[in-house]
């Protein structure tokens, strides 16, 4: 679909071919866990080797990109979600949700998250630290299988049906740790009795000792368009503590389900962040 600036239709003709490529790359190493070679990028995209070798040392030398010097391979830097993030910042979504979930951390004594869909997994926007000595590690833009975390459970399970059946066909449900579920049959019933019950959790499942409950947060049009969660060791977040907990984040998605009432569904568009294999949301 040709884009749309400044009243005027902009078709394929005015495309600049080397900028096209260098997002090209972007966005594909965005959806790599561990970077992908110079090689491999070159065999995906199905470009010229010196072409894409010039579009990846450019962009890691104006920092967008780091190459691990084991491997050879390149991924995003934090410097690319910064600017993703101000973004966001400038439509005002984490200002809207940022002191409720302050509130929410302080209320709870857990660390809170504020997490959109990024593809197959979920991505913080937000993150505020409890006062616990006990400290969950995570980072604004780091991303979790959807199936291993309680904000990926939330951003999944309050899908239109139709939408939320195509994506976990799609879905490879990698195995953390022992506690990972990897049955579809299964995550869709649990899916099914979080959707009745207005939050979700999950114990042991993105990393082992680490339980999280989340809600999900819903635009002007009902759709779910983020998430937040309690996040913190199991000692803490116990099976009897759970119902507590999941009312107490589900009153807090709620309210900043009415904040955003008035906002359009693109201003929760996902970026980029870095992705991990251990701790869920």
């Amino acid at each position: 679909m040709p884009a749309y600036k400044g009243g005027t239709t902009v078709g394929p003709r005015y495309m600049v071919p080397a900028i096209k490529r260098a997002f090209e790359v972007l966005e594909l190493l965005a959806n790599q866990d561990t970077g992908l070679t110079i090689s491999q990028l070159q065999r995906t995209l199905q470009l010229p080797l010196s072409s894409i070798a010039t579009i990846v040392y450019t962009l890691q030398e104006l920092g967008y990109l780091a190459r691990d010097e084991a491997t050879s391979r390149y991924s995003l830097t934090v410097k690319m979600f910064g600017i993703a993030r101000r973004a966001v910042d400038r439509m005002g979504f984490n200002s809207h949700c940022h002191v409720l979930l302050e509130e929410l951390v302080r209320e709870s004594g857990l660390t809170g998250h504020l997490a959109v869909r990024q593809g197959g997994d979920s991505m913080y926007l937000d993150r505020v630290a409890s006062d616990s000595m006990l400290q969950i590690s995570s980072y604004v833009g780091l991303r979790w299988p959807l199936h291993t975390s309680a904000v990926g459970k939330a951003l999944l399970a309050f899908l239109p049906e139709a939408e939320l059946a195509r994506l976990l066909k799609q879905m490879t449900l990698k195995k953390l740790t022992p506690g990972t579920i990897t049955s579809r049959d299964v995550l869709e019933q649990q899916l099914c009795r979080f959707r009745r019950l207005g939050y979700t959790w999950e114990s042991n499942e993105g990393e082992w000792g680490v339980a999280c409950v989340a809600a999900p947060v819903f635009g002007p049009r009902h759709e779910v368009v983020a998430a937040i969660s309690l996040s913190g060791t199991t000692q803490q977040i116990t099976k009897s503590r759970i119902p507590a907990l999941g009312a107490l984040v589900r009153r807090y998605a709620e309210s900043m389900s009415a904040q955003l009432a008035d906002y359009s569904p693109s201003t929760f568009i996902s970026a980029p962040g870095q992705s991990r294999t251990g701790r869920a949301v």
